[in-house]
């Protein structure tokens, strides 16, 4: 089985433009996000995937495969899929391209299923909620899954129910970490069709899979990550590999 990486990363954002490019130890945070990635066991090659010419140069610049696509992609698995169109590969994961933490064992994670059971089209990863706040807080996505390892749901509401933080401290609470791997054929399906009513609602594409009956494998990962959303999330990520060092 063959498994490619893309990371779509693109200049514009509402709030941190330019954040592919932001320096983080003379390094821009896309090659920190593509070295990680690269040393995955599971993936036979990473590729970059951008709008943007000063992003396209700077992953060339120290030696990443990158490929140009056009800057109307209105998700970034549309710029996924888009370069999944040009690839000979089996199945293709999602990485973000603010994770600069990315562990590489998360990817491994991500495409085990696959491995493991031809008939999986998807797989994503969870994450134990560890406090009241962020079971009710909007930024953070949960999730809610099968006895046998499959999504039932994703939202940015406190599901499962309306819990008390004394429940959640003693029973498990998942967020969703936003990786992806997909059969190929699947993820080029998945931009056929149109958007769904749970996903409008929701504001979250994932969800456009489960309205089609096509099931999402959840895996849980033990690993913390910080997307980079703002330059204060950037300056924490400093922070945390500063300690690190």
């Amino acid at each position: 089985m063959k498994s490619i990486g893309v990371i779509p990363a693109r200049y514009a954002s509402s709030r941190f433009e330019g954040k592919a490019l932001a320096d983080i130890f003379g390094k821009p945070m896309v090659q920190h996000v593509y070295e990680r990635a690269s040393r995955a066991k599971t993936l036979n090659g990473v590729i970059v995937a951008t709008d943007d010419r000063q992003i396209y140069d700077a992953v060339a610049g120290f030696g990443g495969e990158v490929l140009m696509t056009a800057p109307n992609c209105p998700t970034g698995t549309e710029r996924v899929a888009v370069v999944a169109e040009m690839l000979d590969c089996d199945v293709v994961a999602n990485i973000q391209g603010d994770e600069p933490l990315l562990e590489p064992a998360m990817i491994d994670q991500l495409i085990q299923p696959f491995l493991d059971n031809p008939a999986v089209e998807v797989s994503t990863l969870k994450q134990r909620v560890e406090n009241e706040a962020d079971y009710r807080d909007p930024n953070v996505v949960k999730l809610v899954t099968s006895l046998d390892g499959f999504a039932l749901y994703f939202s940015r509401g406190a599901v499962p129910g309306n819990l008390s933080n004394d429940w959640i401290k003693t029973n498990p609470i998942y967020r969703h970490v936003g990786l992806y791997a997909y059969r190929r054929k699947t993820l080029l399906s998945f931009t056929e069709w149109d958007r769904t009513p749970c996903e409008i609602s929701e504001g979250l594409e994932q969800l456009r899979f489960l309205e089609h009956s096509v099931r999402i494998r959840v895996v849980e990962t033990e690993y913390p990550t910080i997307g980079v959303d703002t330059p204060a999330d950037l300056e924490r990520v400093i922070s945390i590999l500063k300690s690190c060092q």
